[in-house]
Formats: C-alpha cells, structure tokens, sequence
C-alpha cells in the first residue's frame, strides 16, 4: 500500500473523528431536543443497516472507487445540511445522508486497496495489508478526535469542526480521484454478473469454509459486546474519579483508547508474520482476553484498574480485529469483497443495535457493571463454543482432506 493510499485513508477517519467527540452536542445545538436526538441517532442506524448490504454488492458490481466517491458526495451534502440546520427536519436529512455515507464506505476503498495489494505482491502480504488499514484508520481517528476536541473550544456553534470535516473529506475525494486507479472488475455490461448470481456466490463462499460463517457471526457479537463500553465508560469513569480530575481525563482516555486499539493492530501484525497461518489461534486467543479485560473492568471499584482495563480492551480489539480481518478477506473471493466486508459491518451493526436496546431495557435493574459482566461473559462463552465447534469439524474431515482444509 503506498504512501497515497494510506494517506486517504488516515485522512478519512480523522475527519470522522473531528465530529465524534461533539456529534451530539451540534446537533441539540442545530435545532435538536433531548427527545428527538435518540430519533435522529435510531434514523442513522436504521439507515446503514438498510444500505450496508446493498452498497457492498454495488460496489463489487460497478467499482469500488465508484462508491467511495458517492460515499463521499453523500457526507459533503450532510455537512453543508448540518452547517445550516436550523430544526430537527433538517437534522435527520442530514444524519440519513450521513448513513448512507457510511454505508457507501464501508468496505469499498479496503476491498480495492487489498485485492490491488494481492495481485501485486500475493497472498503472503494479507496480514501486512490489513494491519496497515487497521492502523490508518485508528490512527485517523485518534488523531481526529484530539483535533476535534479541540477545535470545540473555539465557540458554542461548533462551525470550526464542521467546516474542518467537509475540507478533509473534500481532500480525500480529490487524492481518490488522481491518487487511486481501478481496473474494470466485471468488464462491460453484458459480462457483468447478474445480482442474483452474485449474492448465490456470495451465499456460497461464506458457507463453503466451516469457520467462515462463526467468524462472520462474531462481528455480530462484538458489536454487541463494544456498545455497552461506548455508551457507558464516562459516566462509570466519573463516578470513580475526583470529578474535577475526571472530566479533562475523558478526551485523554478517548485517545488513548485508539491509541492502543493502532498498537493492538501492529502488535497482530507482527504476530501473523511471525506466525504464519495462526490467524484463528490469535483471534480466539485475543477474544477470550478481550472477554476477560472487560469482567475486570466491571468488578473493581478502582481508577487506576478501570483506565488498565479500558486500555487493554481496546489493545485486545485491535488485535483481535486484525486476525479477523485476515481470516475474512483470505476466505473471500476477490469479486465478492466488498459485499463480504459490508456483510461483516452489517452484522456489527446490528450487534451493535441488539447491545443498545439491551442497555436501555436492563441497566437500571444490573447497573453498569451488570451490563459490562453480561457483556464479557457473552464474549467469551461464544469465543470458546465456536472454537469447540471448528475443532470438532476439523477432526470430522477425512485424512486426505485435512491439507485443504488447513490451506483454504
């Protein structure tokens, strides 16, 4: 992956993260209330569960630069919204364009970078590729949203972090545009594949692997499993800190999170170098950890425990998330990508929702800490069913059949 390339891609996650520290607070400071913020969140999740299939399977079919690009038209056209809302009307138009910006960017630039990156230099460079995508899009973010919040200082409107957004997206269009060439995948029309031939192979390809289908499935519960942390480590961080020390820590601790979630992706890096072929060890290994970081954070009553095991989590995550990633893009044929990839962020998501409305529907009767045990627990019951699971087919497979069976 080449300088260029790493470079769209740093710039695309750290203009996500110029809004993320302060999203909400634009948009009550746009027009929204306290009971029509939750709408215009539901509306964005309900929009990139919609679309997240669709724009993976238009990707493959009609070019992954393609839909990045409308990806990126999409969050120009959100930002512009968002700078002049003046009502909640204009507000979810904005954030349903924001959906389908993301929806549209899922998977569509990394399944062009990752097969361009196979043809030049083979299959042996997939562990080195993902990671290196892993720690750009940390990296963006971490930087992003120190940026971020620090340009929220400058005024109660927040223009600053809105225009600083539209420019980086807008640069990253443009470094797409000359920076990046993609050959015609399907060739002409008439050879392109139908849709229905597509998804039928792209049924197939996930369901040919015995593992293949588990790893998918384990998006779904990491997203369930991330969301509780997300939505409740600072109100529990604060609640054990001296407030007046605790509030300046939180955008420490937010970077430092993402930090560490980079460090977790190179240290897999390293690790899948090292150790060829063990991208299933590592991440059942990092998943059963990950489980187990979050069971501490939820049982000690302790700062300096909670802001270790916070950190470990999102090292583990980054770890974890680079073995996947290696396991899902070796197991996916090259033309099925994109959809493969936005399969996986659509489960996540919907991980993601399942974890939300459990939150919402359980924590004032386990609390905080219920959820976090809940959570871990889940993680980590899955993790070693499945590896039970894959252990046991492997042992079912004929003699002859083992070789193919390790190489695929």
């Amino acid at each position: 992956m080449n300088r260029i390339k790493q470079l769209i891609i740093f710039l695309n996650y750290a203009s996500l993260g110029i809004l993320l520290p302060v999203l909400n607070l634009i948009l009550l400071n746009r027009g929204a209330g306290l009971k029509t913020l939750p709408l215009l969140i539901a509306g964005y999740s309900a929009t990139v569960l919609c679309l997240e299939l669709p724009s993976g399977i238009c990707a493959d079919l009609h070019g992954r630069k393609t839909v990045f690009l409308i990806s990126g038209v999409c969050q120009l056209l959100s930002v512009g919204l968002l700078f002049f809302a003046e009502n909640w009307i204009w507000l979810l138009c904005c954030i349903v364009l924001n959906g389908v910006s993301r929806a549209f960017s899922s998977g569509s630039l990394d399944a062009l970078i990752i097969d361009q990156a196979l043809q030049e230099k083979g299959e042996n460079s997939l562990p080195d590729i993902t990671a290196r995508l892993a720690i750009m899009e940390e990296a963006g973010l971490a930087v992003g949203c120190i940026l971020g919040g620090f340009l929220s200082g400058l005024g109660d409107s927040y223009n600053a972090n809105i225009l600083l957004r539209g420019i980086l997206t807008a640069v990253t269009m443009g470094l797409c545009i000359f920076g990046i060439r993609e050959d015609r995948i399907c060739g002409s029309k008439t050879e392109r594949p139908p849709l229905a031939h597509h998804i039928k192979k792209g049924f197939r390809a996930v369901f040919t692997k015995p593992d293949f289908p588990f790893i998918l499935a384990g998006m779904m519960f990491t997203g369930f499993f991330i969301t509780p942390i997300e939505t409740y480590w600072q109100p529990a961080y604060l609640k054990l800190s001296d407030l007046s020390q605790g509030t300046w820590m939180l955008g420490i601790l937010s970077f430092v999170g993402f930090f560490l979630a980079a460090a977790g992706n190179s240290f897999c890096r390293r690790l899948l170098l090292k150790f060829p072929g063990r991208q299933w060890r590592i991440y059942c290994i990092s998943r059963v950890f990950l489980g187990s970081a979050l069971l501490i954070l939820a049982l000690w009553n302790s700062v300096w425990i909670f802001v270790m095991a916070y950190g470990g989590i999102y090292l583990l995550l980054g770890t974890g998330s680079v073995a996947e990633n290696t396991l899902i893009n070796q197991y996916t044929p090259g033309p099925l990508r994109a959809s493969v990839l936005s399969l996986g962020s659509f489960l996540l998501q919907t991980g993601s929702v399942c974890g939300s409305v459990f939150s919402s529907l359980f924590v004032e009767q386990i609390d905080i800490a219920g959820l976090w045990l809940t959570s871990g627990g889940v993680m980590i019951v899955y993790t070693i069913l499945i590896t039970a699971l894959v252990t046991a087919k492997k042992r079912e497979i004929k003699q002859y059949d083992i070789e193919s069976f390790e190489n695929s």
